[in-house]
């Protein structure tokens, strides 16, 4: 299929995967701007008759909505579009740089007992994500499971139940069935074998990974207690048995003993995690200045005032449920002031302002253009295009992107100078898309005033959330 367009704009580059249940592909968006690479899997039913690609099209509309919501999630890609062609169905998804795990769970390699609760909280928080929708992965295994070469954090890729439109088959009365069920032997619990997947379905398979992650064993090598179909493996490797306890917990044979979701299990997972040592407490720069106040007999109304500048600030929550946002901000000293136009969503700025430039802290949310999406990358650029068609002469001083988050999603950061009349600004810019909506903050000040601001807008950046469902 090499050079072959598919969906009207998606050119396929190369093979890059063969499975039971179809092919996948490396590709280029030849619509979109810069032809960004995408992942395009396709998947053919066993039987074509009318009736099965009929009901094979019902099932794959339902299953690639499912996975649209999830794509709301940084660590799980984005799906960009879903068609049918030929007889054959398609998915495109966003292409994650990076490595699967296979590359670090495998036959003879050992991993520390640090090293698997760390990969289990990776894992969890996402698939937390995951069995919040409802949704089951059904497919968990290292190769399903990539490690972002971008941030180094975990992506969970190949959802399975979309998979089940090639082993749909339809019978003389016109009914369809399953051929199989989806799963990979070894890692796929009894009940899944059974055709009766649930939300602890995949915790047995993330605990099968962490069993291989200590032992070194290949999963065909993991033996079973033929009585009583519990997993052995203890005798292959020292563990504490608080690391034990939970992962047995997790790959218990009878479905109910298991942790009954993501969420669940992470909470095991948390309580393994190291706890950090207490430091000694030193006594507030207030207590140490009022000692030596009442011990010099030196009261001056500009110590006390200091006293009180010192104290931490308290911040007031501002949310917006038309947009889905929310920000903290400083209670004394700013204010917050509701803007009108669409897409642009709050303005906060200080009350105690001295100059007539522009000093404040500016929420937008706009949506896509209907019909497109863009990545992050991309809208990055169109960013930094609109920056430079309105400044021409700007310098973009900032221009990582490679830590930087907004409301825990990967974010773009651009730090700028703009000139405004006699006012000379520096501005900083951080923004994320989600959902087909660009969501970005922007800090203005003049440049001597900037580093003093600084810190304060930043915890008001920080506090910053998307939330669904406000």
């Amino acid at each position: 299929m090499q050079g072959q367009i598919v969906g009207g704009r998606y050119q396929i580059i190369r093979k890059i995967g063969r499975g039971g249940f179809g092919i996948t592909f490396l590709a280029e968006d030849i619509q979109r701007p810069g032809n960004p690479q995408c992942v395009v899997k396709q998947f053919q039913p066993r039987n074509t008759d009318p009736g099965t690609l009929k009901a094979g099209k019902i099932l794959f509309d339902r299953e690639a909505e499912e996975l649209e919501k999830l794509g709301n999630h940084d660590q799980i890609p984005r799906l960009l579009a879903h068609f049918e062609e030929n007889q054959q169905f398609y998915l495109v998804q966003e292409l994650i740089e990076g490595h699967d795990l296979t590359q670090e769970v495998y036959s003879g390699k050992q991993l520390s007992e640090a090293e698997v609760i760390q990969l289990l909280k990776d894992i969890l928080e996402v698939l937390a994500f995951v069995h919040k929708q409802n949704l089951i992965h059904r497919d968990i295994k290292p190769s399903n499971i990539m490690r972002r070469k971008s941030d180094g954090k975990i992506v969970l890729i190949d959802f399975g139940a979309v998979k089940q439109i090639a082993e749909l088959e339809s019978n003389p009365q016109g009914h369809t069935t399953f051929t199989r069920y989806i799963g990979t032997p070894g890692y796929m619990a009894s009940e899944q074998a059974k055709g009766d997947p649930k939300l602890c379905s995949d915790i047995y398979a993330v605990g099968i990974i962490a069993i291989q992650g200590l032992t070194g064993l290949h999963y065909q090598q993991i033996k079973t207690d033929d009585k009583t179909g519990e997993i052995e493996w203890q005798n292959n490797v020292n563990v504490s048995p608080n690391l034990a306890n939970v992962i047995n917990k997790m790959v218990r044979y009878h479905f109910p003993k298991r942790y009954q979701s993501g969420e669940e299990a992470l909470q095991g997972v948390m309580e393994l995690m190291p706890k950090p040592h207490p430091q000694p407490k030193s006594p507030p720069p207030w207590k140490a200045l009022v000692g030596v106040v009442l011990g010099t007999g030196l009261i001056a109304s500009g110590i006390i005032f200091y006293i009180f500048r010192s104290s931490a600030p308290n911040y007031l929550l501002y949310p917006n449920s038309t947009y889905g946002i929310q920000i903290k901000y400083p209670e004394r000293g700013w204010e917050i002031q509701k803007q009108g136009l669409p897409g642009e969503v709050v303005k906060l700025f200080p009350t105690n302002q001295t100059t007539s430039c522009p000093l404040d802290v500016f929420i937008n949310v706009n949506d896509f253009p209907e019909g497109q999406i863009f990545s992050l990358d991309e809208y990055k650029n169109i960013a930094l295009n609109k920056i430079k068609d309105n400044n021409p002469k700007t310098k973009i001083t900032d221009n990582s992107n490679s830590r930087t988050t907004l409301s825990n999603f990967r974010a773009y950061k651009l730090v700028y100078n703009r000139q405004d009349g006699e006012c000379n600004l520096k501005v900083m810019e951080i923004g994320t898309v989600r959902g087909g909506k660009a969501y970005f903050i922007t800090y203005t000040a003049e440049e001597k005033q900037y580093s003093q601001l600084l810190p304060t807008v930043k915890k008001m950046i920080n506090s910053f959330r998307i939330v669904e469902g406000m």
